[in-house]
């Protein structure tokens, strides 16, 4: 999964290497207290109206400045922007803010464990703070001035506890999605797999302490068997939330999507779109799409292996946020896509089924992985698919690249395949996995064989591309290496285009580059 498998590059070592050396911006960075997070807007629709970008002007992007980030090859973060500066989080748990202009450190950070979440601008007793979580498990807040830190709250009910989807913040309250690498763990046969629940927990911005939680699985494992005698098995387990929660204001609901079981028995929660009281947390409605799928990474080594569950289900979580929108006529509908490549609109208020529809083939590294994107006035939602061969297929036809479909209907409107661009390249791979993001005019998205892309909004149709397989001059005098495109995706804001090239997990070609790019001549 996006998810399960990135739990692989968690499973060993990240090669940390130490604080880049080169001088520091003179200043303070412009900041604001106005709240940003990872889908932009409270839906996650990840459109982007704050930009210049368009179809006119799009073929001038050039790149600006590369910067080497630290901790390894496979970066997980994902930039908050302000007027003038960029600040992004990486493996080796250092917090940059860099220069929009020139990719110069204006300030850094540093805390323990590694930066996996998007960092999330937002306000901490009327300060402008930055937001963000660790595969520690700890939730962070900083000055989004100074990088000095404001509060961290350790969220772990469980010690395999990791934070991978970005937190939300609003109304001085911050939504934090709980996830583990457990399901790791399982591929020991003598682990007792598995006591892992997901969650969502609310904090109080201000100052961290917690005001509720809500696991995705009511309840407690209990010891349901045993193998070798005396390794215990337990169950239920699992059901992670690895993405960003959506906030519908209207409903006062929070809407997230949850994984699959790692051992049996299986919930009616796996797999599913939950809708939780913003309130209290209180769970309003669950919807499953699909069913008994017990699965962990024990099933990878060997489906005998005696951590992996009977079900040996296909796991097809979501991975993706869920996505609050709207048709052109106004009507709410919340959109899921899921790695069995199955996008789904439902009713916010109930959760009941508008329409589905299927893409691709599916599998572990199938369908939907990361995120979409909505664009209301198009009456369009952006779905990347990633299709990676790997794991059970739903579908008979791989369909890796960019679909746009009819938010209101469900229809395929556009389709626009990622060409094969792996010749001569080793860990290369056609699919769209990453998280993309819409404008008025412009989709942009990243491939796993390294190509960024600009796609007409209204046609699907390819305006301009930039490869990032290869080795950059960074600016901090670090070596940079491009490579595969995957986890939170590209950036923009105003006349530039930011996006993390290369990441080290799944056979995939690492890297360590921050890219930023400038419209020439704006």
């Amino acid at each position: 999964m996006r998810t399960d498998a990135a739990v692989l590059a968690l499973a060993a070592a990240l090669a940390i290497s130490g604080a880049p050396a080169q001088a520091d911006c003179a200043g303070r960075p412009a900041v604001s207290v106005a709240a940003a997070g990872w889908g932009i807007d409270l839906g996650n629709t990840r459109f982007q109206p704050q930009t210049s970008i368009n179809r006119a002007n799009v073929g001038a992007l050039e790149l600006a400045w590369a910067f080497a980030l630290d901790g390894g090859m496979a970066p997980h973060s994902w930039p908050a922007v302000s007027a003038d500066t960029l600040f992004i989080g990486t493996p080796a748990g250092t917090l940059f803010a860099l220069a929009r202009d020139s990719g110069c450190v204006r300030w850094r950070t540093s805390v323990q464990g590694s930066i996996r979440t998007g960092v999330v601008q937002g306000q901490v007793a009327g300060r402008a703070a930055l937001f963000f979580g660790t595969d520690a498990g700890v939730t962070h807040a900083v000055d989004a001035a100074s990088g000095a830190a404001l509060w961290q709250m350790d969220v772990k009910d469980h010690p395999q506890t990791m934070l991978t989807g970005t937190p939300l913040f609003h109304a001085g309250k911050l939504y934090v999605p709980v996830s583990s690498f457990e399901l790791a763990l399982a591929m020991n046969p003598f682990y007792g797999c598995c006591t892992f629940r997901g969650s969502v927990v609310a904090l109080d911005a201000n100052d961290g302490s917690l005001l509720w939680r809500t696991h995705t699985i009511p309840d407690e494992p209990r010891v349901s068997g045993r193998h070798f005698l005396f390794v215990e098995e337990w169950g239920p387990s699992g059901a992670p939330v690895w993405s960003a929660p959506a906030l519908d204001v209207e409903t006062g609901n929070l809407y997230v999507g949850t994984g699959e079981n790692y051992t049996a028995p299986a919930s009616l929660t796996s797999d599913a779109i939950l809708a939780l009281r913003q309130a209290d947390g209180a769970m309003a409605w669950s919807e499953q799409f699909t069913a008994n799928d017990a699965f962990n990474m024990a099933c990878t080594i060997s489906l005998e292996h005696p951590n992996c569950p009977d079900e040996q289900g296909p796991d097809y979580d979501f991975g993706a946020p869920p996505m609050l929108t709207r048709t052109r006529a106004g009507e709410p509908l919340l959109l899921a896509g899921q790695k069995s490549g199955g996008v789904y609109a439902m009713r916010p208020a109930t959760g009941e089924r508008v329409w589905a529809q299927h893409l691709g083939r599916g599998g572990y590294l199938g369908g939907v992985h990361w995120g979409m994107a909505a664009h209301e006035r198009l009456g369009l939602a952006y779905v990347p698919i990633s299709d990676v061969p790997v794991g059970p297929p739903l579908g008979d036809v791989p369909q890796p690249g960019l679909h746009a479909l009819d938010i209101e209907t469900g229809a395929v409107r556009w389709s626009t395949p990622n060409p094969n661009r792996c010749e001569g390249r080793t860990a290369c791979r056609r699919g769209l996995s990453a998280a993309i993001v819409a404008t008025e005019e412009l989709v942009f998205a990243g491939a796993l064989d390294g190509h960024l892309g600009a796609y007409d909004a209204a046609t699907g149709a390819l305006l301009w591309s930039f490869d990032t397989w290869r080795e950059f001059e960074s600016v901090n005098g670090v070596a940079a290496t491009g490579g595969a495109i995957d986890v939170h995706g590209p950036m923009v804001m105003d006349d530039a285009l930011y996006i993390q090239s290369g990441y080290g997990t799944f056979g995939q070609r690492g890297g360590n580059a921050l890219l930023a790019f400038r419209v020439v001549g704006e």
